[in-house]
């Protein structure tokens, strides 16, 4: 009898692996306007899943050790079973056939499900806060290990890195060689003067900011982005030092389709606020992290010292980059 509740416990472990590889997949394939729109229609599961979208790393690192608890849970499950039935040869069946059945039924399948189903995304948005709330203080200790045990290994490798001064002189060698293009070298050196580039000395001055108001309405918007040409702004309180959010484009024709009476804060999503001695390659980095375009530079003292997007930081490694407002 004990052993037909252990293989309907596999089956239970299965089911939640399946679960957790379709609401990893749904969550990070998640399509970020449809969630916007269903938020904007007061779809409380959508607002908490926007929520849980600002910081996507705790999710996606509270899920991934669920499904490392279930899959290596089953896995031991199975070895028990077969090692009592089978003896030594039976483990190496039961190896066989648990691997099958965690990628194909625990990964391939629920994560082809999971992808780009921003209904399921929607659905399940108040477990994935369970398992947030539940699991990430666990997956927040483990990352601070392995950043020490990192920092350990990579004392021994720094002996042996190569410093930018000799990366240099290399590229001189190469160019004189003719192994390396000029415009090679010049890309690397660009590169490095961007690591020490600081964002204040790249950034849009706030008397050159388009900024718009919380309070403005979405037809009010899209005449401006019509004339500027611009698709995402930075959205303002109570005044222009008082920067609360940006805005895209999209969102605002998305949410004019529903009002076009509909206020700017109501669309309105996170913006980053960074300290003016931030490396530029620092702002890139966290710009990638929080999957977005935009930051504003904001002094000790609350003032906006200016505003810095993705396209600047690219443009000072590859020089200007031209879009279709430019050639306008």
């Amino acid at each position: 009898m004990l052993w037909w509740v252990l293989i309907i416990l596999i089956c239970i472990l299965l089911a939640l692996s399946s679960f957790f590889s379709a609401a990893e997949m749904a969550f990070v394939s998640v399509d970020r306007i449809r969630i916007r729109g269903e938020a904007i229609k007061n779809n409380k599961k959508a607002i908490l899943l926007e929520k849980l979208l600002e910081k996507p790393e705790e999710v996606i690192n509270s899920i991934t050790i669920c499904n490392n608890i279930v899959n290596v849970t089953a896995s031991v499950i199975g070895g028990v079973i077969s090692a009592n039935f089978f003896g030594s040869i039976g483990i190496g069946l039961i190896t066989a056939l648990m691997t099958f059945s965690v990628i194909v039924f625990g990964e391939a399948l629920p994560k082809a499900f999971g992808v780009n189903n921003y209904k399921f995304a929607i659905k399940i948005a108040n477990y994935l806060y369970l398992i947030r709330k539940i699991f990430y203080p666990i997956a927040k200790i483990l990352y601070s290990f392995s950043k020490i045990v990192l920092k350990l290994v990579k004392k021994d490798e720094e002996k042996s890195r190569v410093d930018e001064e000799e990366i240099k002189i290399m590229l001189d060698i190469g160019v004189k060689n003719g192994t390396i293009e000029k415009d090679e070298k010049k890309l690397i050196e660009e590169i490095f003067d961007f690591n020490d580039t600081k964002v204040k000395e790249i950034c849009i001055p706030p008397e050159k900011m388009v900024c718009v108001s919380e309070n403005e309405t979405v037809e009010s918007f899209l005449k401006k982005f019509l004339r500027t040409g611009y698709s995402r702004f930075p959205v303002y309180g109570k005044n222009k030092d008082d920067i609360i959010g940006m805005v895209h484009v999209k969102d605002a024709i998305y949410a004019s389709s529903i009002d076009k009476n509909m206020k700017i804060r109501q669309i309105a999503r996170n913006i980053i606020k960074v300290d003016p001695s931030m490396n530029a390659d620092d702002i890139l980095r966290e710009m990638q992290r929080r999957k977005t375009h935009m930051a504003v530079i904001k002094s000790i003292d609350g003032r906006i010292l200016g505003l810095v997007t993705m396209e600047d930081l690219i443009e000072e490694i590859f020089g200007d980059i031209k879009d279709e407002h430019d050639l306008g």
